[in-house]
């Protein structure tokens, strides 16, 4: 690369539909340096929430699915791709399967880089690895790769072939690297927390919004999470319904779309929680609904490292959180909020002692209002001299 040239970068993302590492990402791209970047962007699927606020100085391309195989062909290996899924899909990741049977067969990309970014686990990771020619490769995972259930026999192979694995928390560090030991090998990786911008989630927390009127004078509880499994919709509903059966005031709102909605609406209806339990979908600012609760809850059985958590606390609200290992480098217990384990019932009792105790709430409150939240700049000069090493 000549002097004052720009340097070639690449990220890869499924889609920018809503999640943590799809919010993660755009955090970061409204933060580079487009003086020094030129910056393409690669999803599979040209959708999701976040498209909209993607900077303009983004090339966004849009990876079609090739197979290199004709037609006969690719059909055994779809029907091989079927069988394995019935065989393994307990005991590897779906991600893993799909590249594992039809993988080899998409088309590389032709265009060389001077950095290629897999900004998540699984098909991202395996098809920077083996499609993309650059001079620098770096992986990020943003999840908890054991719960995650990744099988790292089938990753390692991907994973050796980048300069270094990024991690978003230290815990999620250590579970890649727990995966690592049980096969005796080693990875470069490094800690770098996501990027948040606590002035914007401010300013944006001001827009006025109104919650669907089911009883102003209920307790406001509010869940922002997409409809997947890992974040526990699941837990939140039996824990309203526990609330509900103590003759708890409360409605329970959840921001946030996904894969579980219709399997998350029947559960609704099968508690009998349709004026308790309400399902907003996606909003492009979920954050005036944040600062408008009485009691913001968290309910994921595991996470990478918790971006709606730490957006909670930015907003200064009451907060239970379940016990995911990424939750104690964010909540102190009982000094600025309270972390259960993924029991209703306990769960409960959490959001109850809130609702039973406004010294202990205001003594919770006034905690959080001495603590810095969140390391922006840190975070971004470490991403800073990763790429420019």
């Amino acid at each position: 690369m000549k002097r004052n040239e720009k340097i070639n970068l690449l990220f890869v993302i499924e889609s920018l539909q809503c999640g943590g590492a799809e919010k993660s990402l755009v955090n970061l791209l409204q933060n580079l340096d487009y003086r020094i970047f030129d910056v393409d962007l690669l999803l599979l699927n040209k959708k999701g929430e976040f498209l909209n606020v993607v900077p303009s100085e983004v090339n966004i391309v849009h990876k079609v699915v090739k197979h290199e195989a004709n037609g006969l062909l690719l059909s055994l290996f779809r029907v091989y791709y079927f069988f394995l899924r019935e065989v393994y899909s307990s005991k590897i990741h779906g991600a893993q399967l799909y590249w594992r049977s039809l993988g080899y067969l998409i088309k590389p990309q032709s265009k060389n880089y001077d950095i290629a970014i897999a900004y998540n686990q699984g098909f991202s990771t395996y098809f920077v690895a083996s499609k993309v020619k650059a001079n620098k490769k770096f992986a990020w995972l943003n999840t908890d790769y054991l719960k995650a259930g990744y099988s790292i026999k089938f990753d390692y192979k991907f994973y050796e072939k980048y300069n270094t694995v990024v991690c978003v928390s230290q815990e999620s560090e250590l579970s890649l690297n727990r995966a690592l030991k049980s096969i005796d090998k080693k990875l470069k990786t490094t800690v770098i927390e996501d990027i948040i911008d606590e002035e914007v989630i401010k300013k944006l927390s001001e827009n006025v919004i109104e919650f669907p009127k089911k009883g102003n004078k209920n307790t406001k509880i509010v869940t922002v999470a997409r409809l997947a499994k890992a974040k526990g919709i699941d837990l939140a509903i039996k824990t309203c319904k526990e609330l509900k059966e103590k003759g708890g005031n409360i409605i329970w709102y959840v921001v946030g779309d996904g894969p579980e909605r219709a399997d998350i609406e029947k559960m609704i209806l099968d508690y009998k929680l349709e004026n308790n339990f309400i399902l907003l979908g996606f909003k492009e600012n979920p954050y005036s609904y944040i600062k408008q609760c009485d009691i913001y809850v968290q309910t994921s059985y595991f996470e990478g490292l918790g971006l709606t958590l730490i957006e909670a606390k930015i907003l200064k609200k009451a907060i239970v959180t379940t016990n995911f290992d990424t939750a104690h480098s964010i909540i102190e217990h009982e000094k600025d909020g309270l972390i259960s384990t993924a029991n209703p019932i306990e769960i409960s009792e959490c959001i109850k002692k809130y609702i039973d105790d406004d010294s202990f709430k205001n003594e919770i409150l006034k905690n959080i209002s001495k603590k810095k939240q969140f390391d922006k700049n840190g975070s971004l000069k470490k991403i800073n001299e990763l790429l420019n090493s």
